[in-house]
């Protein structure tokens, strides 16, 4: 349809006019167009509305790889390339739409109904490979799979129950093994989402009762420090510490949940968000009484239109039922939260990039000091914390410090949320003692390496993350003992592959994904992930020397010193840990007679070379 000034007025004023709404305004017009485009006369008359300059208006627009200025279809369907997506298979999937549809990435077929995109990871890795068709999620595709699907779409019968299949229910990715240490787990599958009564009969809100009953904000503070608990996200920051941080005094104060796990190969806060929402709500809210905060938010990364309607659904029942709003549970403590969408950029997930994000700007880093407990969202004192860290905190308190504490080693205290994806015959998320061993995770809780193959490496932490070869199979997995052996645990991604994956192929996606996402704002980053991704597909083409290794050695270091925020420091771990293991491959990939089918299909596919 064509969007009118009458719309556009509608949207602006149900959403409100100030900056931070313009997320969530352009994404209704998005959808209200028809054909998934923000025309420039919309984006005008948005800034007008809005009275803001078109000049922000289009620069958002253009930042967010979720919005587009151009044309595009009723269905866009946006096909992962990114880490378990590429080594489960992307190519193929690739090759199978465009061989139906006749169309390649970012052509629409001549009827306007679908649209073909590459992205990067949409959060479902454990069934890899992975699209999304508009906002619907569809995993373990196959290409009988795919064209079936799109044929169904094509009939206009779309919907969740019919075209998504289980794959996209959090609760069908939780690996179904004995030996697990289910505590922020424990209760999914037994809770209905959807209901609140259901949370409440397993002593869902006991833990907030009994916070502001029996505690003073410094005593619950305290209680979290004892625990041991550390940030979930990827630091490791001691979370009862960060909150102690936020000033004292009767100010505007904010906590933040980022929810935006756009970490390739990272599905843990997904799964907690659309299965218990309501435990993160408690978490947030015990949190926010700690910290003397009145305001919640949760940044949720857009493609997770299922996290973002059931967690919408868990705060309008949580208000009713009295465990947010004012004078919660008869008490003196005022507390509310609300829902923030991301625009696909990965490079949100740094805290002050959120921050920006949320008030409606592009999602750049911000120097510091000052830091987020200073002046963070709306220039106010904020604190930021995972998904996976907030609802760990109801446990906290309803059993106490040395019970969260039983678990884990003594530095990195409790269990940890591992996302297995890649080639094992069992993927999904397992919840572990914080220190299980890579060994244990893949021939245990993975069944063993995918149809017998040979254990070659895996990525753990991510996308960042650093590579470990069968020499580190029993180095435990903890925030600690990993940076120690030169790698990190990251988010707690742990993508193992076989001897069919080549070294060099896998590097070129990891750098082709860090030029992608860059923001662009400081050089050692810009140009840094653009000429490493350069030097990585040389190899690919065989093209390279050996000196192309020590120089994108160097360049890492470069940009470690350099960057502004971890986005540009991030590609150090993925290019020395992968160096060090297969060198001798990246040198075999200097001769131009070597043949490499995994490095042909990827440049085939994605470069239009071979």
């Amino acid at each position: 349809m064509t969007i009118t000034r009458d719309t556009i007025r509608k949207v602006v004023l149900e959403r409100g006019k100030a900056m931070e709404h313009l997320m969530l305004i352009l994404r209704d017009l998005e959808t209200l167009s028809g054909n998934n485009q923000l025309t420039t006369k919309t984006l005008e008359e948005v800034a007008e509305e809005m009275n803001l300059p078109t000049s922000a208006v289009a620069g958002f627009v253009g930042f967010y790889t979720m919005f587009s200025y151009k044309p595009r279809a009723r269905y866009v369907i946006r096909v992962c390339k990114s880490g378990p997506c590429n080594v489960m298979g992307a190519c193929t999937i690739f090759d199978a739409i465009e061989k139906h549809l006749g169309i390649k990435p970012g052509e629409a077929t001549t009827d306007g109904v679908f649209f073909l995109e590459k992205c990067e990871c949409l959060g479902i890795c454990s069934v890899a490979p992975a699209m999304m068709i508009n906002y619907d999620l569809h995993g373990n595709l196959t290409e009988k799979k795919v064209v079936d699907l799109i044929e169904r779409y094509r009939k206009q019968k779309p919907a969740v129950a019919e075209a998504s299949g289980p794959e996209v229910e959090g609760r069908e990715c939780i690996v179904k093994a004995d030996g697990q240490t289910k505590r922020l787990t424990g209760a999914i599958g037994a809770i209905d989402p959807l209901k609140i009564d259901s949370y409440l009969g397993l002593k869902g809100y006991e833990a907030l009762k009994k916070t502001l009953k029996e505690f003073t904000p410094e005593q619950v503070v305290q209680i979290v420090k004892d625990s041991g608990l550390r940030g979930r996200g990827g630091a490791g920051f001691p979370a009862g510490l960060k909150w102690s941080f936020m000033p004292k005094g009767d100010m505007p104060k904010y906590t933040v949940c980022n929810a935006d796990e756009g970490e390739p190969g990272t599905y843990k806060d997904r799964i907690l968000m659309e299965e218990n929402p309501h435990q993160l709500i408690e978490g947030m809210t015990i949190a926010g009484y700690a910290m003397g905060s009145q305001t919640g938010y949760i940044y949720v990364r857009g493609e997770f239109r299922r996290a973002i309607d059931r967690l919408q659904l868990a705060i309008e029942q949580a208000r009713s039922k009295g465990f947010l709003g004012s004078n919660i549970l008869g008490s003196a403590f005022n507390f509310d939260i609300f829902i923030k969408e991301g625009g696909g950029a990965y490079v949100c997930g740094e805290e002050s990039s959120l921050i920006n994000s949320m008030e409606g700007k592009r999602g750049y880093p911000r120097f510091r000091p000052p830091f987020p407990a200073g002046s963070g969202f709306q220039k106010r004192p904020t604190t930021v914390n995972n998904v996976e860290t907030y609802a760990s905190a109801p446990m906290i308190i309803l059993n106490g410090a040395d019970w969260y504490k039983s678990v884990g080693t003594p530095k990195c205290t409790g269990t940890k949320l591992y996302c297995l994806s890649g080639k094992m015959n069992r993927t999904g998320l397992v919840e572990l003692p914080m220190g299980t061993t890579l060994r244990e995770l893949i021939e245990v809780y993975g069944g063993g390496m995918k149809d017998g193959g040979k254990f070659k490496f895996a990525q753990v932490g991510g996308t960042a993350g650093g590579i470990l070869g069968p020499d580190l199979l029993d180095l435990p997995l903890d925030i600690d003992q990993t940076i120690q052996a030169g790698v990190t645990l990251g988010s707690g991604v742990v993508l193992a592959c076989d001897e069919s994956v080549c070294a060099v192929d896998f590097l070129l996606n990891v750098l082709a994904f860090f030029e992608h996402e860059s923001c662009g704002q400081c050089a050692p980053c810009r140009i840094g992930t653009s000429q490493l991704h350069r030097l990585s597909r040389r190899f690919a083409e065989r093209r390279a020397d050996e000196g192309d290794i020590d120089r994108m050695i160097g360049k890492t270091m470069v940009m470690k010193k350099a960057s502004l925020c971890a986005l540009g420091q991030s590609p150090v771990m993925p290019v020395t840990t992968i160096l060090k293991n297969f060198r001798r491959e990246f040198e075999r990939h200097c001769d131009s007679g070597h043949k490499c089918p995994a490095c042909d299909k990827t440049l085939r596919r994605f470069y239009g070379t071979a």
